[in-house]
């Protein structure tokens, strides 16, 4: 718990006819005592002439559990129960099952306008009623926003085609808020002293402690009540603290750690609930822990860089127009978001565009050299692997030429860049002198692991079985001592020693020098010579390459002949001028201060922000019947025949398309793409596996991108803030016109 903020006993307020306290000790100072049973105080008058007091955090009702059968709520000092008659129940351990569900009835209406302007709102209200339909009009406090809603419908299923229907008449659709109207409650049973209740408040006894709902802990408190399907946990806090349990949930810090993308996220999250807070007011709670709404994990998942990504923000939306804008975010938009309007049903949003998503261009960079790039030899990696020994100066810049890497390598010249290499990863050697014969491959690679010092890989980090594993090679019977089988299993254990390609590691053979060469490489790489260094790109300026190494600035000086190398998902390509972006991850050598070989990590996805995610590109394949079973509940066509794609959004989705059957077609539009066929975007392309009739058996779906690709890209997002742009801009790239305001 962070300094200077209380439990949830230090939460105050009164809310409506039940108990719901408003924030915690941060925004309501409590006077009097500070036990969580004591009666909550009203904020206290300021301090004096002009004095201001500190602004409410609005307080938000997470639904945690819905509609389960029991539930258990603990914290470590004991637990207090307070029924609806103001009784309280002291117990170690709070355990609650559903007697009878509650048989609530609700109306669901669709919210055409949450706007903070009374005249905007009033002429929203003329544009419906122009339309045909009589709108109300609400002020919500907490919000400081007019509220329009319109219909009395029964299920959400209907007020949904109402706002597709008002839609298409030119009223935002906006969103299906569910109301509730009367009720006759059911009733849960507290085991621990058989009261039966219909809801129940929890606080923990003590006030350092906090509350756990089935093994998770949550800030706040909590009630318990029941629901139509047995009974519901709901989670009361205010909604800074409720942040600190989505944001982790919604993009890793773990997997993510920019802090200026998880300001965005945080800003994103923040927006979200203000905007659709109480949509589901009619079961007693605001919003949802699940992906439905927001993911909300509660204080069991919270990280300290997310919480500072929340602190950081504090209060801090975004608005269009004067109105919280719906900040609706996806995973990983596979390059380029999408226009809302092709996605969802619904007006036109003007902050809901389609763009590409990708670092700002000025995070853009480029490093040119004079040296030529050249290829060296046949063996793969060889031009990367003789400039960077050059570099660390492990053998003579002469062997930078193609017909001196040819033939075999003397005796002199393997152990002198083996002791080269050992001098240049600051080691000393624990071989007691060259074998004889070391032109052999097999003399060679034990000479190697001896003077690296790696004979302990062999005898101790090798699990029983391993050597035997990995010597299954055709000529094993050529190695020599157990020495020599040993060195050659721990080589090719770490990659140093590669196998030919008929399964051979030809140790009677003489060595040649392009081998040796790649060899000691390799090992340089694994063992991590302190002369290579490896950072995150920042900038050029001028012949000064500027780089972040340990969260630390550095600057140090581009050689105008340095060896330039691109590394694409392991193939290392000579290059005389790399792209980088802000944050891309580099290699280097300096000698005397200068960088004399540097390599790139680039990708073959692309130049996207979001290409880290592992779901950025994917392949599903259906069978005709597979797709007609995904396809069923929108409607069947009979036996799939064929899907076609008919109209694309300006990021290439498809948001129309026909699956054609023996019972005729069906169309499906926006989101309805992804979810009747079961991707994972609606970015993808289709081939087929015809046969020999040409009937296609085999459907094949090649895609990017998992969401719903409108709004924030939560992976691109840490991508722009990789390549060094802030919260703010991140935001106003995905979110088009917006402002960035507090709340409170």
């Amino acid at each position: 718990m962070s300094a200077g903020r209380s439990p949830a006993a230090s939460l105050a307020a009164t809310l409506a006819a039940t108990l719901a306290l408003a924030a915690s000790c941060r925004t309501i100072p409590r006077t009097g005592p500070a036990h969580p049973t004591a009666p909550p105080a009203p904020m206290p008058a300021p301090a004096g002439p002009g004095a201001i007091a500190a602004p409410l955090v609005p307080v938000v009702r997470v639904g945690i559990l819905i509609d389960v059968p029991r539930s258990s709520i603990s914290a470590d000092g004991g637990v207090v129960v307070r029924l609806p008659d103001g009784a309280e129940r002291r117990v170690p351990r709070a355990t609650f099952v559903s007697v009878s569900t509650s048989a609530a009835r609700s109306r669901f209406r669709v919210q055409i306008a949450s706007v903070t302007d009374e005249e905007s709102a009033r002429q929203i209200a003329d544009r419906a009623r122009q339309a045909g339909v009589e709108p109300t009009l609400r002020w919500n406090a907490e919000t400081r926003t007019h509220q329009l809603r319109v219909g009395d419908l029964a299920t959400r299923e209907a007020a949904q085609a109402l706002s597709a229907r008002l839609s298409a008449i030119g009223l935002a659709g906006g969103w299906v808020v569910e109301e509730a109207v009367d009720s006759q409650p059911g009733r849960v049973r507290l085991l621990e002293t058989g009261d039966e209740i219909t809801r129940a408040t929890l606080i923990p006894a003590a006030p350092q402690d906090t509350l756990a709902a089935d093994g998770l802990t949550y800030r706040g408190y909590l009630e318990v009540r029941s629901a139509e399907g047995g009974l519901t946990v709901i989670n009361v806090l205010d909604i800074e603290d409720y942040l600190r349990g989505v944001v982790p949930n919604e993009l890793s810090p773990t997997a993510f750690p920019a802090l200026e993308g998880l300001k965005a996220q945080a800003v994103a999250a923040r927006t979200y609930v203000l905007r659709n807070r109480g949509q589901f007011s009619a079961r007693g709670y605001d919003i949802c822990a699940t992906p439905t709404c927001q993911v909300y994990g509660g204080r069991s998942t919270e990280h300290p860089l997310s919480d500072r990504a929340v602190e950081e923000t504090r209060g801090t939306v975004a608005y269009y127009r004067g109105s919280l804008i719906n900040a609706l975010y996806t995973s990983t938009c596979g390059g380029h978001t999408e226009t809302g309007a092709n996605i969802f049903e619904g007006e036109p949003t003007p902050y809901l565009v389609g763009v590409t998503c990708a670092a700002e261009r000025e995070a853009w960079a480029s490093i040119r050299t004079a040296a030529r790039p050249q290829a060296l030899g046949d063996e793969p990696g060889l031009n990367r692997d003789v400039a960077l020994l050059i570099a660390l100066g492990v053998v003579d810049p002469r062997l930078y030429a193609t017909t001196a890497v040819r033939g075999a390598a003397t005796e002199d010249e393997l152990r002198d860049w083996t002791s080269h290499l050992v001098t240049a990863l600051g080691r000393q050697s624990c071989s007691a002198g060259a074998p004889e014969g070391l032109v052999r491959r097999g003399a060679f690679f034990t000479h190697l692991v001896g003077s690296l010092c790696w004979g302990d890989r062999a005898t101790r980090l090798m699990a029983p079985g391993d050597q035997d594993y990995l010597l299954r090679i055709e000529d094993r019977a050529a190695l020599g001592d157990d020495a020599e089988r040993k060195a050659a299993a721990v080589l090719l254990q770490e990659g140093v020693a590669t196998l030919f390609p008929d399964n051979t590691l030809r140790p009677e053979a003489a060595i040649t020098r392009s081998q040796a060469l790649v060899a000691l490489a390799r090992a340089a790489l694994v063992a991590g010579p302190p002369a290579l260094v490896t950072a995150d790109f920042r900038q050029v300026s001028g012949a000064e390459l500027i780089v972040a190494e340990d969260a630390k600035e550095k600057t140090f000086v581009l050689d105008p002949q340095a060896r330039l190398f691109r590394a694409l998902n392991g193939s290392r390509l000579a290059a005389s001028e790399l792209s980088l972006a802000a944050g891309d991850q580099i290699r280097f050598v300096t000698q005397e201060g200068r960088v004399t070989y540097l390599e790139a990590d680039q990708s073959l996805l692309g130049a996207s922000a979001d290409r880290t995610s592992k779901v950025y590109k994917w392949e599903v394949r259906l069978t005709p019947a597979q797709l007609g079973e995904a396809i069923s509940r929108y409607g069947s066509v009979g036996a799939v025949r064929d899907v076609t794609p008919r109209r694309f959004g300006v990021s290439g989705r498809v948001i129309e398309l026909a699956v054609s059957g023996t019972d005729g077609d069906l169309v499906l539009r926006g989101l309805r793409v992804r979810w009747g066929l079961g991707l994972r975007e609606n970015l993808f392309v289709v081939d087929r596996e015809r046969d020999p009739s040409g009937a296609v058996r085999l459907f094949i779906f090649t895609g990017k991108g998992w969401g719903h690709g409108v709004g924030l890209c939560q992976v691109g997002s840490f991508g722009m803030a990789q390549a060094g742009s802030t919260y703010d801009r991140i935001l106003q790239h995905y979110y088009t016109g917006i402002t960035l305001q507090q709340a409170y």
